[in-house]
């Protein structure tokens, strides 16, 4: 008998396993109640994604896109969509868009011509003869950028200028002698306005006109037939000129029918063509709303919507919906 009650001596009591066995099942419950309870909110989760909920919709993350872009470039790109929306839906219409351009294009162009003779006579005073010649224009340009110096400023001076500022002195000038028709040296009321605004100058365009004849009229006898239009090919024209055609053949024929020839002789005279390159004629506005779709049109549900036009913003601020001006000059 001594064996066993040595081994009932040496073994643990009950007043030291008891707490330790209630702490290990309490922390058991624990875990089980915990586990229970997430799989019961993941499952009731799963349940409300699937079966929908009629009252509440799902907060979706705001697009990247808005908190990549700067702000300025949002709030512009978002006041021109606002105003474009004429139907209020929050979504753009190719023909929502091509009528905003269009009133963009003859806002400018109108904005230009009205403008045009007050900075004439602004700058010709020296002397004041009717015309702006490259000194008095220059002089103007460079006091408007806030650089002191004229034309005739010294090498030394003009070395110093920003990169950026001889490049615009030498494009303007590449440009005013293209405008300068009568005198190299200055420029007519009309010449301004084809120097600073090609697109705005009836000069200019019946230039195009001029130019459209002289290359496609091949009887010469100053009409265009549908078959001499549809045989343009636009790399005759050369960089500066390509816009005022479509690139498709087909597509020239069918403007020629619909857009072109007004009284439907089957001929195309002066006044006609000059309608077609008028870059307020709709259809220039049509086309730049057609390209824009295809480009930012993620869906092709047809319809534009904010996000969309911030995802492709280089492209839009670049277009003539935003930047009208500077789309239209890098053009002509």
């Amino acid at each position: 008998m001594a064996k066993p009650v040595k081994i009932l001596r040496n073994a643990p009591r009950w007043s030291t396993l008891f707490p330790v066995v209630l702490y290990v099942l309490f922390i058991l419950c624990i875990l089980v109640l915990a586990f229970s309870s997430r799989n019961q909110s993941e499952e009731k989760h799963r349940k409300h994604i699937e079966s929908g909920n009629a009252h509440e919709k799902p907060i979706a993350p705001a697009p990247l896109v808005y908190r990549k872009l700067e702000e300025s470039v949002v709030k512009e790109l978002s006041a021109a969509f606002a105003k474009a929306d004429t139907s209020g839906d929050k979504q753009l219409s190719v023909q929502e868009l091509a009528k905003y351009i269009n009133f963009k294009i003859r806002e400018h162009i109108d904005e230009a011509i009205r403008t045009n003779p007050t900075m004439f006579v602004e700058i010709d005073h020296k002397p004041r003869d009717g015309l702006v010649s490259w000194d008095e224009y220059q002089t103007y340009w460079l006091r408007e950028k806030g650089i002191a110096g004229d034309s005739h400023m010294k090498k030394a001076a003009f070395d110093k200028l920003d990169r950026k500022v001889k490049e615009s002195i030498a494009r303007d000038k590449a440009l005013w002698m293209e405008a300068a028709r009568t005198d190299p040296l200055s420029l007519t009321l009309d010449e301004f306005l084809s120097f600073r605004h090609p697109e705005s100058s009836t000069v200019n365009l019946l230039n195009l006109v001029d130019d459209i004849l002289r290359q496609f009229d091949l009887d010469g006898d100053d009409y265009l037939t549908m078959e001499e239009f549809s045989d343009v090919q636009t790399t005759d024209l050369g960089e500066g000129k390509k816009f005022i055609l479509s690139q498709n053949v087909r597509e020239r024929k069918e403007e020629f029918k619909k857009v072109i020839d007004k009284n439907r002789d089957g001929k195309a005279d002066r006044g006609e063509l000059l309608s077609y390159v008028d870059p307020r004629h709709p259809r220039y506005a049509i086309q730049e709303a057609s390209a824009l779709f295809s480009l930012a049109d993620v869906n092709n549900d047809k319809k534009l919507a904010l996000h969309e036009v911030l995802a492709k913003s280089v492209i839009f601020m670049s277009s003539k919906m935003i930047h009208t001006a500077e789309s239209f000059h890098d053009e002509f």
